[in-house]
C-alpha cells in the first residue's frame, strides 16, 4: 500500500477543495454571473488535477491501471465538454456535464472512505485530530476564497448577462 506521497497528498487536497467549490456554486442562488466563473474555473482546475494526479496513484495494483482511472479519463471528458458547453452558452449541457463530474467525485469520495483499509480511513483512525483539522483547513480555505470571491465580484454582472438592467424585460400592467 501506498503511504501519503506528495502526489497523493495534492489529489487529496485538490479533490477535498473540489467538493467544496462544487457545493457551492451547484447550491448558489445565482448562476452565470462573475463569482459562479470564478468558483466555477477554480473548481475545474482543481478537478483536472484531481483527475490527472489520479493517474500516478496505482495503489490498487502497482504499476497497472485499474477501472477507476477509467473514471478519471470519462471526468476528463465530462470536464471539457462541460467547458465546452458553456462557451457555447449551452446551458442545460454545461449543468449536466458539471453536475455529473460533481456527482462522480462525491463517488469517488464514497468509495475512499468506504474501505477502512485505504489511506484516508486509515490516516482518519490514527490520527482523527490531525486528519480533521486538516480538513477543516481546506474547507475554511475554500470557503474563505468563495467568500472573497462573491464579496468582490458579486455586485459585477457580465456584459450581455440578463441580469442586466437594459436586458430585463419587466412586465408592466
Amino acid at each position: 500500500m501506498q503511504g501519503w506521497t506528495p502526489l497523493i497528498v495534492v489529489h487529496a487536497i485538490t479533490a477535498t477543495l473540489a467538493m467544496v467549490l462544487g457545493a457551492v456554486n451547484l447550491f448558489r442562488r445565482r448562476r452565470g454571473d462573475l463569482p459562479h466563473r470564478v468558483i466555477g474555473r477554480t473548481w475545474l482546475g482543481a478537478m483536472y488535477i484531481t483527475a490527472l494526479s489520479s493517474f500516478g496513484i496505482q495503489e490498487i495494483r502497482p504499476g497497472q491501471f485499474s477501472w477507476i482511472h477509467a473514471l478519471s479519463v470519462l471526468t476528463l471528458i465530462t470536464l471539457s465538454l462541460g467547458l465546452w458547453n458553456a462557451r457555447r452558452g449551452r446551458v442545460a449541457a454545461h449543468a449536466g456535464n458539471m453536475i455529473g463530474s460533481y456527482l462522480g467525485l462525491i463517488g469517488a469520495f464514497i468509495g475512499v472512505v468506504a474501505v477502512p483499509s485505504r489511506l484516508i480511513p486509515q490516516a482518519f483512525q490514527h490520527n482523527w485530530l490531525g486528519m480533521g483539522a486538516i480538513t477543516a483547513l481546506i474547507v475554511g480555505v475554500g470557503l474563505a476564497f468563495v467568500a472573497v470571491v462573491t464579496r468582490m465580484l458579486g455586485s459585477r454582472v457580465p456584459t450581455g448577462s440578463p441580469d442586466r438592467a437594459e436586458n430585463r424585460v419587466t412586465a408592466r400592467t
